[in-house]
């Protein structure tokens, strides 16, 4: 009998050695105290209950057995300058602090230890030009940061490295030139970008592949023109 109960006290403290406290590296372990990037509040969990504190970005929070505190994502790659959709304005993070920058749509700014600056999305199609409803005002972006231009309504604006111009939302329907209510001003797409008219209300403008011009509103069904 007493062989039996130190069998089933030594198999217990087996299991208890395995089965107690976080596993090195699995999902259980506390980060560690030694690590620059782990920043802890307090070792306590129950003190962590009572503590209110806010990790400052990009730090990110942790707490649970081991107690509480914030954890630095460590240090991330820079954006490559040699990158051309990378513009640096400034390598210099004390002086990026005092510069007062904007970015040109659709560039997003960044900002950190590197610098701060612009960066342009990835890569993307250029809109097709032979598309009817694909009108560019330029394909030089160089260009397009000193023209001032605007789409039509419904159209949207596009400003990429293939250039910038105006995108009709679907498929270019012309207006019917012989409809009493449709005027066209100019059937020749490019002349139209230099052309500054006005319509007279309730006619609205209107500019795509077709040209510009005119639309007057639909007269009611079975009214004489």
């Amino acid at each position: 009998m007493r062989a039996y109960a130190l069998l089933f006290l030594a198999a217990s403290s087996i299991v208890g050695q395995l089965g107690c406290g976080p596993s090195p590296g699995g999902g259980g372990s506390c980060p560690d105290p030694g690590d620059p990037d782990v920043h802890y509040v307090s070792r306590d969990p129950e003190e962590c209950k009572l503590i209110d504190f806010a990790c400052s970005p990009p730090e990110e929070y942790f707490g649970g057995e081991c107690g509480c505190g914030c954890i630095d994502p460590g240090p991330q790659a820079c954006p490559d300058p040699s990158d051309p959709g990378v513009r640096y304005v400034s390598h210099d993070p004390v002086e990026c602090t005092l510069i007062d920058f904007a970015c040109s749509p659709p560039e997003e700014s960044f900002g950190g230890e590197c610098g701060c600056g612009c960066i342009a999305p990835g890569p993307q199609a250029c809109p097709d030009p032979s598309d009817p409803g694909v009108r560019y005002v330029s394909h030089d972006i160089e260009e397009c940061h000193l023209i001032d231009f605007i789409c039509a309504e419904g159209q949207s604006l596009f400003y990429d490295e293939c250039g910038c111009g105006c995108i009709s939302p679907e498929t270019v329907v012309c207006p019917e030139p012989g409809t009493t209510n449709v005027l066209y001003v100019s059937h020749d797409p490019e002349e139209c970008m230099l052309l500054d008219f006005a319509c007279s209300p309730p006619e609205r403008l209107f500019t795509n592949a077709c040209g510009c011009g005119c639309i007057g509103p639909e007269l009611p069904v079975g009214h004489a023109p």
